[in-house]
């Protein structure tokens, strides 16, 4: 038997990946990404190269950035009145202490800004680490149907129709190359948004890292997400402010209607509910809600207030809601994903055996054929690239129980030791 036919359970696991697997997507890669940069591209760079990198490109922060010196500015300007400005706004002394608590809420907002980057470029980095892998196997792939078309019309005659099921595959693999580029591009495009760069990033690994979780269950997730969230540091923070506007308004006796602290704030960038990211339940935040003026004496102004205020301590009971939910959620779907490994692993083991049995007798006396030998390679393949996309899932929900739980949970990546590669 010659080499070629020895080696058809090779390239028809390669196709069974190219025409099925090879385009990935997640929900970090949108079909509107940036066109690829024409720049000269950063090579080979690590993960924590491109997350130190996003700290200090990435527009989410800049902005979260600027949101924070506004506040700081805003104090300033409001210490600036002095007495006379007390005089003159009897409401000063609150705005003073709601300008302050704004600029605490401001610093938690660079927290989440810098979390949800965090989680943002690793996704990226790790869709993009897998296109490269799936490319790369696509290429190889190629190369072997060459190979394996010259074994078949040797066998044509004692397996008719072997040699047109290659040719088949042949063109159907080369279809799917343009599409396996495309799909390299838009995840690299995704990383550069991600980043904040205009220049291309390539990797510098082409196969996926193992990864472990030092979290031992769902509760454990969710307490560490309680403890360290800035939205929860957020809403509180929004609480406080908000039960200032009570006094705020009783301190304007003689007005018939109050400004209040939106008149001179932007509610939305200083109180803002948790980001949602569940692939199927995906519950709403509640926004805050603060008119810029209240109507009515001293005492419907009050009332109105201390409304406002209660809604704004159901906001915050409402992140926390959403914050236990996500953070469990990450959990179980690592933990489901780990889960199939080993099993995994296990049933390859048999397969990889079956398959080198069947490839050592194919055209013997045993009367294999290679649909035979194509079957086992098929279920080899299949069971192999199972393996690699549970690796991808349990290490992107790795990424999102990072942020989930404010860094509390941080992830570890071993790129020593890589994801098994369909052979």
């Amino acid at each position: 038997m010659s080499r070629g036919s020895r080696d058809l359970l090779t390239i028809f696991g390669q196709t069974a990946i190219a025409l099925s697997l090879v385009a990935s997507t997640n929900s970090f890669v949108h079909a509107q990404a940036p066109a690829a940069s024409t720049t000269p591209a950063l090579e080979g760079l690590e993960l924590e190269t491109c997350l130190s990198m996003a700290m200090d490109q990435q527009a989410t922060i800049r902005a979260a950035r600027a949101t924070l010196a506004t506040g700081l500015a805003k104090i300033e300007a409001l210490e600036r009145s002095g007495q006379i400005g007390a005089l003159l706004s009897s409401d000063l002394k609150v705005r003073r202490q709601q300008a302050s608590l704004g600029v605490q809420a401001a610093r938690q907002g660079i927290r989440k800004a810098e979390n949800e980057t965090r989680q943002a470029v690793t996704f990226t980095y790790l869709t993009s680490v897998y296109a490269a892998e799936q490319k790369k196997e696509l290429q190889a792939m190629a190369t072997n149907l060459k190979q394996l078309k010259e074994a078949a019309s040797r066998l044509a005659e004692k397996y008719p129709g072997q040699l047109e099921l290659v040719e088949i595959a042949n063109h159907a693999t080369a279809s799917k190359a343009p599409e396996a580029e495309q799909g390299f591009e838009q995840a690299i495009a995704a990383l550069r948004e991600a980043i904040g760069t205009c220049e291309k990033v390539v990797p510098s690994h082409d196969k996926l890292p193992k990864a472990s979780c030092s979290l031992t269950s769902r509760e454990e997730a969710i307490a560490l997400a309680v403890a360290n969230r800035p939205e929860i540091s957020q809403a509180d923070l929004g609480a406080h402010i908000f039960g200032l506007e009570i006094e705020a308004q009783c301190r304007m006796r003689f007005s018939t209607a109050g400004r209040t602290l939106a008149s001179g704030s932007d509610l939305h960038s200083m109180i803002l509910p948790s980001g949602q990211y569940d692939e199927k339940y995906q519950p709403g935040p509640i926004a805050p809600e603060m008119p810029p003026l209240i109507p009515g004496n001293r005492k419907d102004r009050v009332a109105q207030a201390e409304h406002l205020a209660g809604r704004a301590r159901v906001l915050r009971e409402k992140v926390q809601a959403l914050i236990e939910l996500e953070s469990g959620n990450a959990w179980l779907r690592y933990k489901q994903n780990f889960d199939k490994l080993p099993i995994l692993e296990k049933a390859i083991a048999v397969a990889v055996k079956r398959s080198k049995e069947l490839r050592d007798d194919l055209g013997g006396d045993n009367k294999i054929s290679p649909r035979d030998v194509l079957e086992a390679g098929l279920i080899e393949t299949t069971l192999k690239q199972q393996a690699i996309e549970a690796r991808l899932a349990a290490i992107q929900a790795l990424a999102t129980l990072e942020r989930a739980t404010g860094g509390g949970y941080t992830l570890e990546l071993d790129w020593k030791v890589a994801a098994p590669r369909a052979n």
